[in-house]
């Protein structure tokens, strides 16, 4: 079975979902830095944050990781699996947003990718692409 050819918008999706995968994993190490170095700055509920930030952040770029390699192959499980990384990098930032680490510039960069990538996933070319049947398939 070969893979089909990706369209501009489909390509370029794969192309973000890499480095998505990439900032999150930046992003957990930045995390493990800030509570190493200021666990006692942290909140009295701010394990529940932590753990919904970790897990957001690997799940998100494990599903993005998925999903990039799935693109080219045109299955409707990498747009659902990409469609799910971004909510769960949403979730991230969200509780990240809770734990009171407000890092500007990475969190504006994380939900400027999220926004692209999510834009590009409702595009009608990217979704014709995924949910729709090859003559070959």
């Amino acid at each position: 079975m070969s893979a089909r050819t990706l369209p501009r918008y489909a390509d370029q999706t794969r192309a973000l979902l890499w480095l998505q995968l990439i900032i999150n994993m930046v992003g957990i190490l930045f995390l493990v830095f800030m509570v190493v170095n200021f666990q006692s700055a942290l909140p009295d509920d701010g394990g529940i944050y932590m753990l919904a930030v970790l897990g957001g952040l690997f799940l998100g770029g494990v599903q993005s990781a998925a999903a990039a390699k799935l693109f080219p192959r045109g299955w409707a499980a990498a747009w659902i699996l990409a469609f799910n990384a971004q909510v769960l990098t949403i979730v991230a930032v969200w509780a990240s947003w809770q734990m009171l680490f407000m890092i500007g510039i990475g969190i504006l960069y994380t939900l400027g990718m999220v926004g692209w990538i999510s834009l590009n996933l409702f595009r009608p070319e990217v979704r014709r692409y995924c949910f729709s049947r090859s003559a070959d398939g």
